[in-house]
């Protein structure tokens, strides 16, 4: 439990530590930001500033230019939902120590040796608090965070794209056999040189749900990375 908790420290440190300067250049259209723990969102203007813990909503047929550490533009796409915190580069080290601490909180308590830590986490606003049971999120809600997690992967970043997915998945199990962004997260990973999750990732995918384009890609994806992995 004390060790876990100093884990969850040691990360939000890192976190904050390396969160880039985000502002907004440009809008078009329905474009929103949540700042904080607030619920509300509220309409946002050009040369404002986004927080750690703020994030992004952008409307249908809307978009938002964004400027991230002075010079790389991010375009956040129509219906789409991006948190500021996401607009980073994560090590592999940091990815993989999130995903590990991801999977022992997904755990039920019972099978963690009486570690007493609640069993799942839930996102509030970009952070994750410790529930009992996962923080439920409007279907339409759930596919913006979607949305906004290709644009993270469409701008390379690789690292946040794999958790924001793999939290939606976990907070809405119904959206779990959404195969467009599990073959993200694998290409994430493959990105990410992490390549025996990468081909776990791929293996996890049904392939009688695939049309057959995606299956050979499925299939190649798999084979290639079975050489590279046994190299």
């Amino acid at each position: 439990m004390k060790k876990l908790i100093s884990i969850l420290i040691l990360f939000t440190a890192v976190t904050v530590s390396i969160f880039a300067e985000v502002k907004i250049q440009g809008i078009k259209g329905d474009v929103k930001v949540r700042h904080g723990v607030s619920e509300e969102w509220t309409i946002t203007k050009v040369g404002d500033a986004l927080n750690l813990d703020d994030a992004i909503k952008v409307g249908e047929k809307s978009v938002a230019i964004l400027i991230v550490d002075g010079s790389k533009k991010v375009i956040v796409t129509e219906k789409s939902i991006v948190d500021a915190s996401d607009l980073r580069i994560l090590s592999q080290e940091d990815l993989l120590l999130k995903l590990a601490m991801d999977k022992i909180l997904s755990v039920p308590a019972l099978d963690r040796n009486n570690d007493l830590t609640p069993a799942h986490t839930a996102i509030i606003h970009g952070e994750r608090n410790d529930t009992h049971r996962p923080k439920t999120t409007s279907t339409e809600a759930a596919l913006m965070q979607l949305s906004g997690a290709k644009v993270l992967y469409d701008h390379s970043y690789y690292g946040t794209c794999i958790l924001r997915v793999k939290d939606v998945f976990r907070i809405n199990p119904a959206l779990d056999a959404d195969i467009e962004y599990k073959l993200i997260t694998a290409r994430s990973f493959e990105k990410s040189n992490l390549l025996s999750e990468a081909l776990n990732e791929y293996n996890s995918i049904p392939l009688n749900k695939l049309k057959p384009q995606q299956k050979q890609l499925v299939l190649e994806s798999i084979d290639r990375l079975k050489k590279r992995v046994s190299e």
